[in-house]
């Protein structure tokens, strides 16, 4: 083979396993492997009897659906964790400078994560920041991993 073959062979292998290794899952599919970490034991007319908590490792509740949370609770959230949800595609560049410009200056860190970047770190776990672990690299990473989500799901 030509060295020019060999190239594309290369480039075209590399581009589908990054594309495999970063592929965003269905929201369909999210919600339908969710699972509790509670159990029910229900009588016969379908009542509560006992709740056990068979999965230790962290609390889940039941899945709820957008349409049953408060439209209060939603923009508390928005206003809280993501100012400009509406007006960005998964990266907020203004708090991305914002942040920058902080640690420049004070040396100290801040958040600039957007709530669908924060749902990225949730899909993909290679991108989950840890406290002693954090690196521009995963940063970016996650970046990357929330425009796809952006791309992919919608904000509703």
């Amino acid at each position: 083979m030509k060295f020019v073959e060999w190239a594309l062979l290369f480039a075209t292998v590399a581009v589908l396993a990054a594309s495999e290794a970063c592929a965003i899952p269905r929201f369909a599919d999210i919600k339908n492997a969710y699972a509790k970490s509670d159990a029910l034991l229900l009588d016969r007319h379908g009542e509560v009897i006992h709740e056990l908590r068979v999965n230790a490792k962290g609390r889940r509740l039941g899945w709820a659906a957008l349409k049953d949370v408060s439209p209060a609770l939603q923009r508390a959230v928005i206003r809280s964790e993501d100012r400009r949800f509406y007006g960005h595609r998964g990266i907020d560049w203004r708090a991305v400078g914002a942040a920058i410009a902080n640690r420049i200056v004070s040396g100290k860190t801040r958040g600039a994560s957007t709530i669908t970047m924060q749902l990225a770190a949730q899909l993909d776990p290679r991108v989950k920041p840890r406290k002693a672990k954090r690196s521009f690299e995963k940063k970016w990473r996650q970046m990357e991993v929330a425009r796809r989500v952006e791309q992919t799901w919608s904000k509703e």
